[in-house]
């Protein structure tokens, strides 16, 4: 039982939240594969995308486990990293490995499910690059940022072929800037609060620190409100009155919420708990989903 629960907090169940991403393309497919007033047209899609999330948290598991059994020996150097179920022998590298291996093959024929071509093309770019960056370049400063914010694009690009949807260049505009600032900042923040030894948490961890990591968490950030400003005003499928741009300022306040939070929370360097954790990124959440239904449903 104890190695189970090694194997479950390995394969990092919080950080699946991150998946949800393939639901993403649904809304921007409003109006060119379902009908905001007629919630039948929606249906179809929904155990389809359901599929596709469980094959992306097989997946990513998967990749959480390779790159701790890469990092066990780095990680038993580590003051606090030690603990971990695989760098503690709790879980044995062979476990960890045969466990990945089937996860991989789990998560590749729930792709093949839903689209026997495609979706397991990106499913194998999803794990090269991820192999890629577990043995080598987590440790190349920018690289290591644009691997990992390239997965979230890979995820929405899944989302849009599950549900037969032409992937829009605003799809892959917003998530791609989305993810830099989400990635940037998670670097940015676990810079922050490592103290004066931060390659002793991450290689290159010294590079996210101010000015350069300030720095590119400002262009991160300039360039997701600008993508998404620009989507709310040109994306064709959207009211021609331009009322998304109302969702805006819930945006906007959003990204200013998360910078707050990046440079004061300690949990700074957990993306997904300061999303399920802070009331008013959570509320700034809800209301942008209840503004953008209502833009949609009633136009």
């Amino acid at each position: 039982m104890s190695r189970l629960a090694g194997l479950c907090r390995t394969a990092r169940p919080l950080q699946w939240v991150k998946n949800l991403l393939v639901f993403l393309p649904l809304l921007f497919a409003v109006d060119l594969v379902w009908e905001p007033g007629d919630v039948a047209t929606l249906l179809p899609y929904i155990p389809r995308l359901l599929t596709l999330f469980v094959a992306f948290c097989a997946l990513s598991s998967a990749v959480y486990l390779l790159n701790d059994v890469a990092d066990r020996e780095a990680d038993r150097r580590h003051p606090t990293k030690r603990t971990r179920p695989i760098a503690s022998g709790l879980v044995p590298a062979w476990l960890a490995v045969s466990t990945l291996a089937v996860l991989a093959v789990v998560g590749m024929l729930g792709l093949y499910v839903i689209s026997p071509l495609t979706l397991p093309l990106i499913g194998g770019i999803y794990l090269i690059a991820n192999v890629g960056y577990s043995l080598r370049f987590k440790r190349v400063a920018l690289v290591d940022v644009m691997i990992v914010a390239g997965g979230y694009v890979l995820r929405a690009v899944a989302g849009a072929v599950a549900v037969g949807a032409a992937p829009s260049p605003w799809l892959y505009a917003v998530t791609a800037a989305g993810a830099l600032f989400i990635v940037i900042g998670r670097r940015y923040a676990e810079a922050r609060l490592a103290g004066e030894e931060p390659e002793a948490q991450r290689a290159t961890l010294s590079h996210y620190a101010p000015p350069l990591g300030g720095q590119l968490l400002i262009l991160s950030a300039t360039a997701a409100l600008v993508s998404y400003a620009l989507y709310a005003v040109e994306a064709d499928n959207l009211p021609e009155n331009n009322t998304m741009l109302l969702t805006v300022p819930l945006v906007i306040f959003g990204l200013f919420r998360y910078l707050y939070l990046l440079n004061n929370s300690k949990d700074a360097e957990s993306p997904e708990l300061l999303m399920l954790r802070d009331v008013p990124l959570l509320a700034a959440i809800a209301a942008w989903m209840v503004v953008a239904g209502a833009v949609l449903v009633l136009n």
